[in-house]
């Protein structure tokens, strides 16, 4: 189950136990919207891992894992919060809706 939610920070956060859901959303990223993954991964030393950035012009999407709601995609400014919010209700939001 992929879900929407907000952020500390106020910007979207997209969460998901599912590995392969992530992996279909990292795909839709790079190969349908022209992503580029940058960043180094830094494994899981305790409950929490960091995956290279989504990175296209001036948006910027951090990827991770914990232990706590599984993998996640988080907008790291205004523009990538707009950016994640229609792509969720594009790629997940109508699918949830129609079940």
């Amino acid at each position: 189950m992929v879900e929407l939610r907000t952020a500390a920070n106020g910007y979207a956060w997209i969460t998901t136990p599912s590995r392969r859901e992530r992996l279909w959303l990292g795909l839709l990223l790079t190969f349908r919207y022209g992503f580029w993954r940058w960043g180094t991964y830094v494994p899981p030393i305790t409950d929490e891992a960091i995956y290279p950035d989504f990175i296209r012009g001036k948006k910027r999407i951090l990827a991770g894992w914990d232990n706590w709601v599984g993998y996640d995609l988080l907008a790291n400014d205004p523009e990538s919060d707009q950016f994640l919010r229609a792509f969720y209700e594009r790629h997940v939001g109508n699918a949830a809706k129609a079940v």
